[in-house]
C-alpha cells in the first residue's frame, strides 16, 4: 500500500503523542482508572485485605487509656471453678451462687449488672438444695434490684418465645433488619424478674476478628436491643441512647487494646465477688470494698477454658464475649465511634489518587516520577494511620493503595507506548517472562506487534495451588507477593527449561504453552516433562520439617495438561495487546487443573495428551469426566512419571485400579467399590471408592460410564 493511502493511520500515533499529557486527557485516564480502582477494591478478596490493614491500624495506635473505667468485668475463671468445686459446687453453678453476688451487687448500687451467661434451662437438683428454690432465689434478688440485664440469642429455626419478652422490645423500625424466626431466652421467672433483656448474637463474619455488632435484633416483627443497649436502658431510664449518624445496624466496634486480664478493663474473680458476697451476709468484711462496684457497669462472664465463647479483636486472638460489651458500652457512653467516608466520598478519593500519581508520571522523568510516586504512598500511609489514630477516621487505604498501582502502572504503559523504547529495552523487559526465541521474533520482526495469530498444535499447561486462599488470609499482601515471586521464580524456570512460553500468571497460578511461538513435535512430551521437573524438584520439600512458604506452594501445585489446536498470536486491540494462546483446548486445560481437587492428585492430563507421549511416560487412567462446559466425555489421566526413570514393579497396583475402574463403568458398583478399597488410602481411589458408594445408594437411571462433574 503507497504511503499515503491510508494518511489516518499514519497520523494517529504522532497526534496522541503530542496530547496525550493534556491535563484534560489525564483527567479523563483518573476518572476511568478511579473508577477502576473503586470497582476492584470492591470484590471480597479486597475487602479482606482492607480488614487487616484496618487491624494494623489498631494494633500501631492502641489507646487503653480511653477505655471507660466505669466498666468492671466479671470473670468466670478456672480460679472460680475451682473455687466451686471447694464448696461441693460443680458448673454449671447453682443459681444461689448468682443471686448472693446479685444481692451483694445490689447493695453497691452500680449502674446495671450485665449476665453474659444464657438462663435458657431451669436448675436442676443438687441434693441439698431444689432447683426451683434457687432460681426463685436469683429471680427475687433481680426483682429487687430493678437494675439486672440478661441475655438471649437469636437463631433461624423457629420457635415460640415466651411472650413475657415482648415487654423488652424496642421501638425502633423493625423493617430492614435481619429475620430471626426464633430465640433462646431465659426461662419465665427470669423474664418476669429481669430489668432488661438483649440479644447476643454477633453478626456472621468472614474472618475471626469481630469488627462489628448488631444493635437491633428483628424476632418476628418485634425489635430487640443488643445486651449492650440493654444495659445501657437500664443505667439511664427515658435517655436517647448515643449511636453514630452514619446508617446501618451495624456498629463498628472501636477497640481500645489488649483484651483479657491485664487488658484494658478491670476484671474480677468471680470466686472473690462471691466469697465478698457470703462474706458480707454473715458481717464479716470481704477481700474487696464494694463501692468498686459503685455507679459502674458490672458485666458477668465466662473465661475458663471449655465455657467461653471465644471472640477475637485486632489486639487479641481470643477474648470473653463479654469484653465486646464492654467495649460496645464504653463506645457509646464516651461517642467513641468510628467514621467512615461514604462510597461517594471513596470513589472520588480514587479519582483523585489516579490523577496526582498520573500528573506524576506523565510531567516527569522516570527517575523523579518513582522518587515522587514513593513519596506520595509514605503520604498516603502516614495520613491513613494519622486520620485514624487522631480523628477516629478509617480512610479505606486499599482502595486508595489499587488507585495507586493502577494509575502507576497505566502511566508507565502509556508514556513507553507513546515514547517507544529501543530493542535492547525489549528484550531485557521481554526475557523476563517470554520464551527466547518469541522475544528474538518480536526484536527481528517489529510487525509481530499488530494484531493477528496463527494456529498451531501446542499443550497448555494450567497451574493452581491447593488451599491458597486459606493461606493468604493469614499473611499480609507484601507477604503474598515476596512468596509467590520466589514461587514463580523456579517454577518458571522449569517451564522456559522445557521450551515452554509463560503465557500470563493466574494469581497463584499460571498458564504455560508448549510449542508456541515456534511450533515442535514434541510440544505434548516437553510439558510433560517440565511438570515432572517441578515434581521432582518439590519432592526434596517434603522432607523438611518446616518448609517455606514458596516450598509449600510447591508441594502443593496442581497442574492440568491438554494438548490440542489453538489460536496463538498477538490479541488485543491498538492500545493493548498481548501473546497469547486461545481456543477449547485452553479451557480444558483449565477445566483439568480443577479436576485434581475432585481426585485429590497434583498432575492430570488429557487423553490427547496421553497418545501423544505414553510410549515415553507411565500414566494411571483416572475416570471420563464431562468436565463444565463440555457436553461429551472428556477421558483423563494421572502422570506418575517417565518411564525410563522409574521402576515398573513398584505400579503393580495399576491394573487393580483399571480392573475397578471397568467394573464401575459397567455399573457394578458394589464390586468397583470393593476393589477400590483394597488400594486405599491412595487419594484417586479414595474418590472413586466414595462416589461408587452414592452410586449405590442413588442408581441412575441411565449409565453410560460418564460422570458429569458440576463444579469447575
Amino acid at each position: 500500500m503507497p504511503p499515503d493511502s491510508n494518511p489516518g493511520k499514519s497520523q494517529v500515533k504522532p497526534n496522541i503523542s503530542k496530547h496525550y499529557k493534556n491535563i484534560w486527557l489525564i483527567l479523563l485516564y483518573s476518572l476511568v482508572l478511579g473508577t477502576l480502582a473503586f470497582g476492584i477494591s470492591r470484590l471480597p478478596v479486597f475487602q479482606d485485605i482492607e480488614h487487616r490493614t484496618q487491624d494494623l491500624r489498631f494494633q500501631l495506635a492502641p489507646m487503653p487509656a480511653k477505655a471507660d473505667t466505669n466498666i468492671v468485668l466479671v470473670a468466670i475463671d478456672q480460679g472460680s471453678l475451682d473455687y466451686a468445686r471447694s464448696l461441693g459446687q460443680g458448673w454449671p453453678f447453682p443459681r444461689s451462687f448468682y443471686a448472693l453476688v446479685t444481692n451483694y451487687l445490689n447493695q453497691a448500687a452500680p449502674k446495671a449488672i450485665l449476665y453474659d451467661i444464657l438462663f435458657d434451662e431451669h436448675d436442676f437438683y443438687r441434693g441439698d438444695e431444689d432447683g426451683d428454690f434457687m432460681d426463685a432465689a436469683f429471680a427475687g434478688a433481680m426483682k429487687r434490684g430493678g437494675r439486672t440485664a440478661l441475655i438471649m440469642t437469636l437463631s433461624s429455626e423457629p420457635s415460640d418465645p415466651d411472650p413475657a419478652l415482648e415487654r423488652f422490645a424496642s421501638d425502633v423500625p423493625a423493617a430492614g433488619l435481619p429475620l430471626y424466626q426464633g430465640a433462646e431466652t431465659p426461662i419465665p421467672i427470669f423474664l418476669d424478674s429481669a430489668a432488661g433483656v438483649g440479644g447476643a448474637s454477633l453478626a456472621a463474619q468472614r474472618e475471626s476478628i469481630l469488627r462489628s455488632i448488631p444493635l437491633y435484633y428483628n424476632l418476628s416483627g418485634k425489635t430487640y436491643p443488643n445486651a449492650g443497649i440493654a444495659a445501657y436502658q437500664i443505667a439511664n431510664p427515658g435517655k436517647q441512647i448515643p449511636l453514630p449518624d452514619t446508617p446501618g445496624n451495624d456498629f463498628p466496634l472501636r477497640w481500645y487494646g489488649k483484651g483479657g486480664g491485664g487488658g484494658v478493663f478491670r476484671y474480677i474473680p468471680f470466686s472473690v465477688l462471691l466469697h465478698a458476697a457470703v462474706s458480707d451476709m454473715q458481717g464479716v468484711p470481704g477481700s474487696i470494698n464494694p463501692e468498686l462496684f459503685k455507679g459502674k457497669y458490672v458485666i458477668i462472664g465466662a473465661t475458663a477454658s471449655g465455657l467461653m465463647d471465644l471472640k477475637s479483636s485486632p489486639y487479641t486472638w481470643a477474648v470473653p464475649g463479654m469484653e465486646v460489651w464492654a467495649t460496645f458500652l464504653s463506645n457509646i457512653t464516651n461517642k467513641h465511634f468510628l467514621d467512615s467516608p461514604s462510597d461517594l466520598m471513596i470513589w472520588l478519593f480514587c479519582i483523585e489518587v489516579a490523577f496526582m500519581i498520573l500528573l506524576v508520571v506523565l510531567r516527569t522523568g522516570s527517575g523523579t516520577s518513582l522518587i515522587l510516586v514513593l513519596i506520595l504512598l509514605a503520604l498516603l500511609s502516614i495520613s491513613s494511620q494519622f486520620l485514624f489514630a487522631r480523628l477516629m477516621y478509617m480512610l479505606n487505604y486499599t482502595s486508595l493503595l489499587i488507585s495507586l498501582i493502577l494509575s502507576w502502572l497505566a502511566g508507565l504503559t502509556l508514556s513507553y507506548a507513546m515514547e517507544g523504547k529501543h530493542r535492547r529495552e525489549l528484550r531485557q523487559i521481554f526475557n523476563r517472562y517470554l520464551h527466547p526465541d518469541l522475544v528474538d521474533r518480536i526484536v527481528k520482526n517489529p510487525e509481530l506487534v499488530d494484531i493477528g495469530g496463527e494456529e498451531l498444535a501446542v499443550t497448555v499447561m494450567f497451574s493452581d495451588i491447593y488451599n491458597f486462599t486459606g493461606f493468604s488470609e493469614r499473611h499480609s499482601p507484601q507477604e503474598l507477593v515476596s512468596y509467590l515471586n520466589e514461587y514463580f521464580g523456579s517454577f518458571t524456570n522449569a517451564i522456559l527449561d522445557f521450551g515452554g512460553l509463560l503465557d500470563k500468571y493466574t494469581g497463584d497460578g499460571l498458564m504455560a504453552v508448549f510449542g508456541a511461538p515456534i511450533a515442535r513435535a514434541d510440544h505434548a512430551l516437553s510439558a510433560c516433562r517440565a511438570a515432572l521437573a517441578h515434581r521432582e524438584r518439590s519432592k526434596a520439600f517434603a522432607e523438611k520439617e518446616n518448609p517455606t512458604p514458596a516450598e509449600f506452594f510447591h508441594l502443593n501445585t496442581r497442574l492440568g495438561i491438554n494438548s490440542g489446536r489453538v489460536v496463538s498470536g498477538n490479541i488485543g486491540s491498538l492500545r493493548r495487546m498481548e501473546y497469547t494462546s486461545i481456543g477449547d483446548a485452553v479451557n480444558l486445560a483449565a477445566r483439568l487443573e480443577g479436576v485434581n481437587k475432585v481426585f485429590k492428585t497434583h498432575i492430570i492430563i488429557s487423553e490427547s495428551t496421553y497418545l501423544d507421549v505414553k510410549d515415553e511416560m507411565l500414566c494411571r487412567e483416572l475416570d471420563i469426566l464431562r468436565v463444565k462446559g463440555k457436553q461429551e466425555g472428556t477421558r483423563i489421566y494421572e502422570l506418575l512419571g517417565e518411564l525410563k526413570h522409574i521402576d515398573p514393579s513398584q505400579y503393580t497396583w495399576l491394573d487393580t485400579y483399571a480392573a475397578a475402574l471397568a467394573e464401575y463403568r459397567k455399573g457394578n458398583f458394589l464390586e468397583a467399590a470393593t476393589a477400590f478399597e483394597t488400594l486405599l488410602p491412595d487419594p484417586p481411589s479414595e474418590t472413586m471408592h466414595a462416589r461408587c458408594l452414592r452410586l449405590m445408594q442413588s442408581l441412575p437411571s441411565t449409565w453410560d460410564g460418564i460422570y458429569t462433574l458440576e463444579e469447575k
